[in-house]
C-alpha cells in the first residue's frame, strides 16, 4: 500500500509537471513547433491560446506546446506568475505570445530573451505590448515605461512595435463591457495574412494602436455603438489600426533580428467565437513561419473540442482550480464548464458592481455561472452590491 501511494504521488507529480502539448500529425505544419505563453490578468489568454493550438495542431499538424502562468498548486493564474517549462522555448520555431504586466524570475526571463536573440518569428496579441510591468535588475529594461534610450518602451515596444504609451503607443479607444468593434482587413491590402479573412466583430474595447516604421498595416478597428455585432458605428470615433506584420525586431541586446512579426489588438477569448478572428491567428502562424504558400481562404479553422469563453475582466471570472492538464486531449473544453469563476464571493462593493457591469451586456452568462454556482441568483447579487439587505 506504501509503494502503491508512493507511485501515484510520483505520477500525480509528473502530471502536474508535464507541460500542455497537442500533437499534430498530417499537414503543412508537421515538423514544426509552436510555443505559446499565457500569462494575462485579464482577457483570458488562458483561453484564447489553447483554443488556437488545438486547431493549429488538429488541422494543421503542428505541435503546439501551451505555457501557462501558475500558482502554488499548479493552477492556472494569470499575470506575474511563474511559468513552468518555460525552457522549451530551445525548441520553438515560433513564439505565440500573450501576456500583461508580468514579473517574472530572471532565470525564466533569461529563457524568454535567449528566444529574441536568436531571432525567431512572433505573434503578439492585445497586451502584449504592455508585457512585463515591475521587473527588476538586469531585466528592468524590459518594462513596458522603461524610459531609456537603450529600449525604449521595454519589449512590447521593441518587438511588437508599441507599448502602453497615449502618445507614443497605445492607450483605450472604445469601452470595455459595452462598446463592441468591428475590425476589418484594410482595403487595398493584398498580404497574405489576410487570405479569407473578412471583418470580424471583437468584444474585447477597442485600442487605439500607431503601425511602427517599416511595418505593413492589416486590420482596422471600428468602435461600435453596440456590445453585439452591428454596423452602428460610433460617432466621434475615427478608424484606427489594429494590426501590422513586419519582418524585424530589436532584441533586448539591442541587435536587431530579421525576424516575422505579427501583432494584433484584439484576442480575448470571447472575440475567437468569431470565426474570421481565428483565421486571421491561424494565417499569422503560417507567415510567421514562412508558409504562406500554404495558406488557402478555406484553411480549417472549426473548434476543436467544447469553448466555453469567459468575460475578460480584472479581478474575475477567470476559471479557478484549473491545471493545464485539464485541458489536455482533442475532446477537452477550454475552460472546463464545472470549473468555478473567481470574485462571485468577494465581499468588495466595487468588485461586485465590477461584475455587474460585466454581467449587463452578457445574459447568457448568469446560465453559465449557474453550472459552476447553482446557488447563484443575479437579484440577490444586485441587491448585496447595493448595499442592501
Amino acid at each position: 500500500m506504501f509503494l502503491k501511494s508512493i507511485l501515484l504521488l510520483a505520477t500525480s507529480a509528473m502530471a502536474l509537471a508535464a507541460p500542455l502539448t497537442f500533437e499534430g500529425t498530417e499537414g503543412p505544419g508537421k515538423g514544426k513547433h509552436i510555443v505559446f505563453i499565457a500569462n494575462d490578468h485579464e482577457y483570458r489568454s488562458e483561453e484564447t491560446c489553447p483554443l488556437i493550438a488545438k486547431i493549429l495542431a488538429k488541422h494543421h499538424g503542428f505541435k503546439c506546446t501551451v505555457l501557462f502562468g501558475v500558482d502554488g498548486n499548479g493552477h492556472i493564474k494569470g499575470g506575474g506568475t511563474p511559468i513552468p517549462h518555460i525552457e522549451v522555448l530551445k525548441e520553438a520555431d515560433l513564439l505565440f505570445f500573450y501576456t500583461r504586466f508580468m514579473t517574472l524570475p530572471d532565470d525564466q526571463v533569461d529563457a524568454l530573451v535567449d528566444y529574441y536573440e536568436r531571432g525567431g518569428p512572433t505573434i503578439g496579441l492585445r497586451t502584449s505590448t504592455h508585457c512585463f510591468n515591475g521587473q527588476k535588475g538586469k531585466w528592468a529594461k524590459l518594462n513596458f515605461n522603461h524610459s531609456g534610450e537603450d529600449y525604449l518602451g521595454g519589449l512590447g515596444e521593441q518587438v511588437y512595435g508599441n507599448t502602453w504609451h497615449p502618445k507614443r503607443g497605445q492607450g483605450h479607444y472604445g469601452q470595455n463591457h459595452k462598446k463592441g468593434a468591428k475590425l476589418s482587413p484594410i482595403s487595398g491590402t493584398t498580404h497574405s495574412i489576410l487570405t479569407g479573412v473578412s471583418p470580424m466583430h471583437a468584444y474585447s474595447g477597442a485600442y487605439i494602436s500607431r503601425v511602427p516604421a517599416e511595418s505593413t498595416p492589416l486590420l482596422e478597428v471600428q468602435v461600435l455603438k453596440t456590445f453585439g455585432p452591428s454596423e452602428q458605428f460610433e460617432e466621434g470615433k475615427e478608424i484606427v489600426n489594429a494590426g501590422w506584420a513586419r519582418d524585424h525586431y530589436v532584441a533586448p541586446s539591442g541587435t536587431k533580428k530579421d525576424a516575422r512579426v505579427v501583432y494584433s489588438s484584439f484576442g480575448a477569448s470571447e472575440d475567437l467565437a468569431d470565426e474570421n478572428a481565428r483565421r486571421f491567428l491561424v494565417n499569422s502562424a503560417f507567415w510567421a513561419l514562412g508558409l504562406e504558400a500554404s495558406i488557402k481562404p478555406d484553411l480549417k479553422v472549426d473548434f476543436v473540442g467544447g469553448f466555453s469563453p469567459s468575460p475578460y475582466t480584472t479581478g474575475a471570472f477567470f476559471r479557478m482550480g484549473v491545471k493545464p492538464a485539464d485541458l489536455a486531449g482533442w475532446e477537452s473544453s477550454v475552460m472546463p464548464v464545472d470549473a468555478k469563476f473567481s470574485g462571485l464571493d468577494s465581499a468588495n462593493v466595487k468588485s461586485q458592481k465590477r461584475i455587474l457591469n460585466v454581467l449587463q451586456n452578457r445574459p447568457e452568462m448568469v446560465e453559465r455561472i449557474k453550472k459552476a454556482h447553482p446557488d447563484f441568483d443575479l437579484e440577490s447579487f444586485k441587491s448585496k452590491s447595493a448595499g442592501k439587505k
